[in-house]
């Protein structure tokens, strides 16, 4: 498998803004019921884009909460990605997402940050 390094940044605010790349403080992910807010949504905008770079087809992602973040006005989740499906549990990505905290943007992303480097 391939390995790619990419960081993508997404921003609502001007292009200025764009020049840094986050680095958010570390904090408790937010849980309601048992459940990682805003986790199923990212899976399901962010697995289609994974899986545009796979040369399989079938292939199966874990999403790993390692922690919360927050960054300005914004929170949001650092994920590791892994590979599981045929027995695998290869770790293809490390993702920081974050998003505004304003109710109407929930889950919605304010930057993206995606790294498929191998450490």
């Amino acid at each position: 498998m391939k390995k790619y390094s990419m960081a993508v940044l997404l921003s609502c605010c001007s292009i200025s803004s764009m020049a840094a790349v986050p680095d958010g403080k570390v904090e408790k992910p937010f849980v309601i019921d048992n459940e990682v807010i805003c986790l199923k949504e990212i899976q399901q905008k962010i697995t289609p884009f994974i899986k545009a770079y796979e040369e399989e087809k079938g292939v199966k992602y874990k999403y790993i909460v390692k922690s919360g973040l927050s960054y300005k006005d914004t929170v949001g989740l650092r994920l590791q990605i892994n590979r599981v499906d045929s027995g695998l549990n290869v770790r293809v990505a490390d993702l920081d997402y974050y998003w505004l905290q304003e109710r109407g943007s929930m889950c919605q992303p304010s930057y993206l940050v995606l790294d498929r480097s191998e450490k």
